[in-house]
């Protein structure tokens, strides 16, 4: 396949950004070790893809040949569930006004997937990188990130957290600009390892983002604010069966797992 010098190199930038490493020797070695796939060598990124590129750049030739798969790991690595011909596209195209416009601080709303009323604030940033534009989620323990892509009218989140846990999300955006609130759906596992989904809203805040909180709110409390934003968040997360979502128990992985009916 053949890859124009400056993937390569744009390739290589945002790696050493991802991993806050060095583009020499060292640095590639480290970030090997964070990609933690055999077939992808500190050598590889060093020798092949760094000189390789450097030295092609020196003698004025545009295009080099490699192959696929581990150009597709780097980039999925950079964001899960992309090739690099997908990540060369987006490099080069324009993001979508729309899309940029999201970029901001907000406060991330759910439900906690139990019958008790309790909302679940987690501080939320939106921002430009790499030509894409990310999503980072700060919860209690973990801090989730992933890319943030525009189809069909939606927001579409993979996040991905250093402990190995993942979220998705989903937001209505359309053709609006800058907007206030976002209604969108998640999905995940809980921390008993069962899958859950329900839904989440975001609101924008001028705040800087290092002085948000998380916090637990009460449903109940809410709904008795003198304060119209906490009111309207209660009234829309006050039922249980309206914002989650769980599987039945799992004992025998038949059809008796989905109810009793003869």
């Amino acid at each position: 396949m053949d890859v124009k010098i400056h993937h390569i190199e744009q390739l290589l930038a945002a790696l050493a950004r991802k991993t806050n490493r060095p583009q020499d020797t060292k640095g590639f070695e480290e970030i090997s070790d964070m990609i933690d796939d055999v077939a992808i060598s500190g050598r590889y990124l060093y020798k092949y893809l760094f000189l390789r590129a450097k030295e092609a750049r020196k003698t004025n030739v545009r295009v080099l040949s490699y192959k696929p798969p581990k150009l597709d790991k780097l980039a999925g690595f950079l964001i899960p569930g992309i090739t690099f011909l997908e990540w060369c596209d987006r490099v080069d195209r324009p993001l979508d006004n729309e899309l940029v416009s999201c970029t901001g601080n907000y406060y991330c709303y759910v439900r906690r997937n139990a019958e008790e009323g309790t909302l679940m604030r987690s501080p939320v940033q939106i921002f430009e990188r790499d030509n894409g534009v990310h999503f980072k989620l700060r919860g209690p323990r973990w801090t989730y990130e992933g890319a943030a892509l525009l189809k069909n009218g939606c927001l579409f989140i993979l996040m991905h957290a250093s402990g190995g846990k993942e979220i998705h999300h989903v937001y209505k955006l359309g053709k609006r600009e800058k907007p206030q609130v976002l209604q969108g759906v998640f999905s995940g596992v809980s921390t008993v390892f069962e899958p859950i989904a329900g839904r989440t809203v975001l609101i924008r805040t001028e705040e800087d983002f290092t002085k948000l909180k998380n916090l637990e709110l009460d449903i109940a409390g809410m709904k008795r604010s003198q304060d119209k934003e906490q009111r309207r968040l209660a009234e829309y997360f006050m039922a249980y069966k309206d914002n989650n979502l769980k599987i039945n128990p799992v004992t025998t992985f038949t059809l008796d797992d989905l109810g009793k009916v003869k």
